[in-house]
């Protein structure tokens, strides 16, 4: 059974960063400098985001402004069935966000990296920041980085979220909350934030980011 602390290490005082696996760290900085060469060039605050759903915006955008015209020409019937569609298009969002939030932590406790490459989208600008590692660029690096972690002999892990909160608008969405994560040998809690895209019509995420929250513990029912 791989114990948290590989998936959080680097977090006491010794600050060695992420060690899922032997090499880990040879692929972080091959990464990491790959990122930096890709900038290299660059204007500053450029963004390099890429794949979404222009069809999505460009949809809802075409309501909100077929909304205004009928306030403003007080067609108050058209303006309520505008109204009702972009609530019902808002809500399918939110549900379809919060099951490719939980897509991620199922592949994430289930240790598949099939699931998992499901998961992510496409494109330079996908991000992952592990417990107490750097910040790893681009879908195939990302990919790697848990594919390190998986690979840990006896990967048997559970996550659970709680204070879960998100926020959506047009084709980004963005999902904070606490991971409390067991491996049987030990116990922690981790800050997560999530942000997704929609790309061809399905929201994948694009961004994770987890920070501890406290020290881990062997025992926590001895606290």
């Amino acid at each position: 059974m791989v114990s948290v602390t590989r998936r959080m290490a680097g977090l006491g005082s010794s600050g060695t960063g992420l060690r899922a696996t032997a090499g880990f760290d040879v692929v972080l900085r091959r990464d990491l400098r790959a990122g930096r060469r890709r900038r290299r060039g660059e204007a500053a605050g450029a963004c390099r985001c890429q794949g979404g759903d222009e069809a999505s915006v460009d949809e809802v955008g075409r309501l909100r402004s077929a909304l205004e015209q009928a306030i403003e020409g007080e067609d108050y019937e058209r303006a309520a069935s505008v109204r009702d569609e972009i609530k019902r298009l808002t809500e399918a969002d939110k549900v379809q966000i919060a099951d490719a939030n939980e897509s991620f932590y199922r592949a994430f406790g289930n240790g598949s990296m099939t699931e998992m490459a499901q998961v992510w989208g496409h494109g330079d600008h996908c991000r992952v920041v592990h417990p107490g590692a750097g910040c790893i660029m681009g879908r195939d690096g990302v990919l790697t980085s848990w594919k390190h972690i998986f690979s840990v002999g006896g990967y048997d892990i559970k996550v659970d979220q709680v204070e879960i909160h998100s926020l959506a608008g047009g084709n980004s969405a963005l999902v904070t909350c606490t991971e409390s994560v067991d491996s049987g040998a030990t116990m922690g809690k981790i800050i997560a934030t999530n942000i997704f895209e929609k790309q061809k019509g399905e929201w994948k995420m694009v961004h994770h980011h987890g920070s501890s929250n406290e020290v881990l513990v062997e025992n926590p029912w001895t606290i």
